[in-house]
């Protein structure tokens, strides 16, 4: 008996020394916040571990370490996009919301929606095509030209004027239906804008230079 007695006890501190282990949050591999950006010699920013105009979307997905979804994307006033967007990103403990915009010209795009599937229509009005395969595996080789980081957690502004300074100028769009404005943040030396709407979580939009 006393030794089914300690075998019991013996399990039960192994399990109770496991369960502890998994509480523990393990330690982040270190990785770029967004507010620490590079201005590289072309002018343009590196942010995240990307080089805008620069790194591939193989070579991002590679720094993020996560896979991205791509899609092209046009807008109601026709604009045209391909997308690739991350549902959740987590870099130095920080989570967020993340889309790369790739830099396909506008003869690519043609070409790519030519083969795509019918659009489906999105919450913000855009209709999103689904690429073919082939258009998939081009897009790795294919430069990020712009990065929107959308967190998961409120940043206030004060937090972000600490982070970034004084921007060179503030934009407020016109007052909706309901009286309240859309407010950007313009840092152009750094091709960012924090854009802050209402009952929103405000978002940082990174783009290289035209």
């Amino acid at each position: 008996m006393r030794i089914l007695k300690n075998l019991i006890i013996g399990l039960i501190l192994l399990v109770g020394g496991v369960m502890l282990l998994m509480l523990i949050p393990s330690p982040q591999a270190p990785a770029d916040k967004p507010w620490e950006v590079t201005v590289m010699p072309d002018g343009n920013s590196k942010v995240l571990g990307i080089h805008l105009g620069h790194t591939d979307y193989k070579t991002a997905q590679q720094q993020l370490g996560v896979f991205g979804e791509t899609g092209l994307f046009v807008d109601p006033d026709g604009r045209r996009s391909i997308e690739a967007y991350f549902d959740s990103v987590n870099l130095a403990g920080l989570s967020a919301k993340l889309v790369l915009n790739l830099g396909v010209s506008e003869q690519q795009i043609d070409d790519m929606l030519n083969r795509a599937s019918a659009g489906e229509l999105q919450p913000s009005g855009a209709h999103q095509h689904e690429l073919a395969e082939i258009d998939r595996e081009s897009l790795l080789t294919i430069p990020v030209t712009g990065l929107t980081y959308i967190p998961s957690v409120r940043l206030k502004p004060e937090m972000l004027r600490s982070r970034f300074g004084e921007p060179a100028s503030i934009e407020q769009s016109e007052a909706d239906e309901n009286g309240q404005h859309t407010e950007s943040w313009l840092y152009p030396d750094l091709g960012l804008s924090i854009v802050f709407q209402p009952e929103q979580k405000p978002i940082l939009i990174y783009r290289a230079k035209p």
